[in-house]
């Protein structure tokens, strides 16, 4: 993927990276991140986060856009939780590539034909693009899984690779 000006991103990557205190870490992918209220309300569920987020939308560089399309939000939340059946949603109705990490909401983002990646996805990128060391990577990883960010040990492998 690309780097791209403007992305939807559901929660976790936005609670993992805020939680290592990395959050500006997704400002060398896009320049602007679109989050939907279920999203914002499940990422400021702590305070510091909430702090962060209102930070970066007193910048513009977080931007919270309502979806339009309810009875699409209500069909996926038979499988999805609210945060991320906004984001499919906002994604598809924006026609932006979409953070996300669940494999469930992957599966369904992929079969709405979506532009997917993940925080890995998006590691993998600064590596490819010289952003980040492998070194750099190591630590951001382990520094994710002390915040219970799952990364399997060959996927890592991968990652460095």
């Amino acid at each position: 993927m690309a780097l791209n000006s403007i992305v939807v991103s559901d929660s976790t990557t936005l609670i993992s990276l805020i939680n290592i205190e990395r959050f500006e870490l997704l400002f060398k992918f896009s320049d602007m991140i679109i989050i939907s209220p279920a999203v914002y309300n499940e990422v400021s569920i702590k305070k510091s986060a909430k702090r962060v987020l209102d930070e970066h939308i007193t910048l513009s560089k977080v931007i919270i856009l309502e979806p339009k399309n309810s009875k699409k939000i209500k069909e996926l939340l038979i499988r999805l939780d609210l945060g991320e059946s906004e984001s499919i949603v906002l994604a598809e109705e924006q026609n932006l590539p979409l953070i996300i990490d669940e494999k469930k909401g992957k599966k369904i983002a992929l079969s709405f034909g979506l532009e997917l990646i993940g925080l890995i996805g998006i590691l993998l990128v600064y590596k490819k693009r010289g952003y980040l060391s492998n070194d750099e990577i190591v630590v951001i990883v382990e520094e994710l899984r002390e915040v219970s960010f799952r990364v399997s040990d060959e996927l890592l492998g991968l990652l460095l690779g």
